[in-house]
């Protein structure tokens, strides 16, 4: 199903025997959170929302609280509405009477500019061009059995787009395909990417808000398909030092009617084009920020990769941090990593390449070959990220200094538990020799 409007909402309900309703959102870190609501309690109250612990929105991925979001102590720790958007309403394909719909938050009647899902909304409605923005994700991930060892990849080594590769896990894909027709996704194709069990699974591109929840959604999708299996799915970005790393690469392009605005017809970039590939290199640092979300995340930038390691655009080059493909001009993103929060991946790309197109920022030349030592490295540590983020004047100012400072807290705080965790490595290293 997909574009509810309320009433259709409330008539599945009713009459297709769901018990449950998922009140569902994204945390900062694209986490997946909710309550989960009887059918009648939801019917009852959905149209004047819910009460949620704003907090929520800014936990670690382990649910550690941060100091300095601005919806912590400097509310008393209060909480927030959650706002049910009847349009994204479905039925959770892996329960037979549950549902779920996903909700943005209000906080005294105002929306929390600070929460993902709103951020994206702001960027797209202040965007003063008069045109569409549509985009398509691309995400890899790993596929784990889990042995004795510890989880081990479901397939047994690196076999990019072989068949028998992508056999050994067509039992994960079969379920993955049947729960995708009702839960908003339309998957195209499915492919082994260069890590042992790692895959990519494309699904239709769209419009920004609707790609964004869809992305969300194909996360969950997949990580309860490979549960299901017996199996484990994860999209942490570099989940063994020896074998390739996931990215989240977002295709980018924008129509005026059905006129591509980033070609000049002859399959070149517009002026528009390449402006808004300026602002994406202006803001690369910023970008790297949002979207290379973890310190494990960094860990998969690597020279001569491809994996972007500099800021730098050319033309169908994979080892650039910007690709312009052949064919119908559009601007592929590669800084993103698996991991990162699909809502701020792609608002913090549009906003940085609507930034690029206001000032009319022409950018360097297209590279050919390996960029390396020839164009700006990206940010090496979550740290000189941050720091970048935070100097980003412009990009703050488009995605609000709310979202930006309710980011930076979490992770920092995430930092914090790292640097004072005592890892394996650390006493192989030094309990005998030091």
């Amino acid at each position: 199903m997909t574009e509810q409007s309320a009433s259709e909402m409330e008539t599945v309900i009713r009459n297709k025997g769901i018990e449950h309703v998922n009140i569902e959102f994204s945390d900062i870190n694209g986490i997946s959170r909710s309550k989960q609501l009887t059918a009648d309690y939801f019917l009852d109250n959905w149209e004047d929302g819910f009460p949620m612990n704003l907090l929520l929105l800014f936990q670690t991925p382990q649910s550690d609280v941060p100091e300095n979001t601005g919806y912590g102590k400097e509310i008393d720790f209060g909480d927030g509405t959650v706002k049910p958007d009847p349009s994204t309403f479905s039925l959770i394909p892996w329960r037979d009477n549950a549902a779920r719909v996903i909700c943005d938050f209000e906080h005294n009647a105002e929306p929390v500019t600070a929460a993902p899902r709103t951020a994206l909304k702001r960027v797209l409605a202040d965007c003063s061009f008069d045109f569409d923005f549509f985009v398509g994700s691309e995400l890899e991930f790993y596929l784990l059995d889990e042995t004795q060892e510890g989880y081990q990849p479901a397939t047994s080594s690196k076999h990019e787009c072989m068949t028998l590769a992508t056999e050994e896990v067509s039992t994960f894909y079969d379920t993955l395909v049947e729960w995708a027709r009702n839960y908003n996704v339309s998957l195209n194709s499915l492919q082994h990417e260069h890590g042992a069990g790692q895959l990519e699974i494309l699904f239709k591109y769209g419009s920004s808000l609707e790609q964004a929840d869809t992305t969300f959604d194909f996360k969950q999708l997949v990580k309860q398909a490979a549960r299901v299996c017996g199996q484990e799915a994860t999209f942490m970005a570099k989940p063994y030092s020896n074998r390739a790393g996931s990215g989240y690469h977002l295709h980018v392009s924008a129509f005026d009617d059905t006129t591509n605005v980033f070609t000049d017809g002859k399959e070149k970039l517009s002026d528009l084009g390449r402006y808004f590939i300026g602002g994406l290199l202006e803001h690369a640092g910023a970008l790297a920020a949002l979207q290379t979300p973890t310190l494990n995340s960094f860990k998969r930038y690597k020279p001569g990769g491809f994996a972007p390691y500099t800021a730098s655009w050319g033309w169908d080059n994979r080892m650039t941090a910007l690709r312009i493909p052949h064919g119908t001009p559009r601007i592929e993103n590669r800084i993103g990593s698996a991991d990162a929060n699909p809502y701020l991946v792609i608002a913090s790309t549009l906003a940085a390449g609507i930034d690029g197109m206001r000032r009319q920022l022409e950018p360097s030349d297209p590279v050919v070959g390996d960029p390396t030592g020839c164009r700006p490295e990206l940010p090496r540590s979550p740290e000189l990220a941050l720091d970048a983020l935070k100097s980003d004047t412009a990009l703050k100012e488009i995605l609000g200094a709310d979202l930006i400072r309710g980011y930076t807290a979490t992770k920092k705080e995430e930092l914090r538990q790292f640097r004072n965790h005592v890892s394996h490595w650390e006493r192989d290293q030094y309990v005998e020799t030091l």
